[in-house]
């Protein structure tokens, strides 16, 4: 009897030990509000300098966007980090060689492997489906489908989730001249 209260007063003990995880925050209604979500996924490039695929890991956390590319794909596995605003962003971006490039080096280095202008200010947006602040064109396709041009490229949301709790993009494909994107979201986590 003495070892069973033994075991229940272990038992009573740990559980009142462990921690209770915070409250899940609620998604905002706008999704342009939303500064802390995580996306991984894969994704394919073709360019004028060849193409592959390979997997990458968005952090976003307010202006701040932290993006890792991984494998063979035809910009190379690199570290892409953006921050500030709309307006003026900064880019640092490292290549798997350990080059680290900042301003308009980076910029350059990016267009020169891509073979288009990146606008990296307007990523953030359109990875959650959204128009950057700007000029542009936003057309609701038949169906689930989406396609928004601005910035000199043309973006089509092939697939839409609302698994997270929110309609985010989960296969999508953005053009701009003769580079192509092709991106799947294997995992959102949004608010986090």
């Amino acid at each position: 009897m003495l070892r069973v209260l033994a075991v229940l007063l272990v038992c009573v003990l740990g559980a009142a030990c462990k921690t209770v995880p915070p409250p899940i925050q609620p998604l905002p209604e706008d999704l342009s509000e939303l500064d802390r979500w995580q996306a991984r996924g894969r994704l394919g490039v073709s360019g004028p300098q060849g193409g592959g695929s390979g997997s990458f890991e968005w952090l976003q956390r307010g202006d701040r966007a932290q993006v890792q590319i991984r494998g063979p794909v035809g910009i190379g596995s690199v570290r892409l980090e953006v921050h500030g605003t709309p307006d003026d962003p900064v880019i640092r971006l490292e290549t798997s060689d350990g080059q680290v490039l900042e301003s308009e080096a980076a910029w350059a280095e990016m267009e020169a492997r891509l073979g288009a202008p990146v606008p990296a200010s307007s990523l953030r947006y359109w990875m959650l489906g959204l128009p950057a602040p700007g000029e542009h064109h936003w057309r609701e396709e038949t169906g689930h489908g989406a396609s928004l041009e601005q910035a000199g490229w043309r973006i089509d949301y092939q697939a839409f989730s609302s698994d997270p709790g929110a309609r985010v993009p989960v296969r999508l494909r953005a053009t701009s001249g003769a580079a192509r994107v092709r991106i799947v979201v294997d995992r959102w986590r949004l608010g986090q």
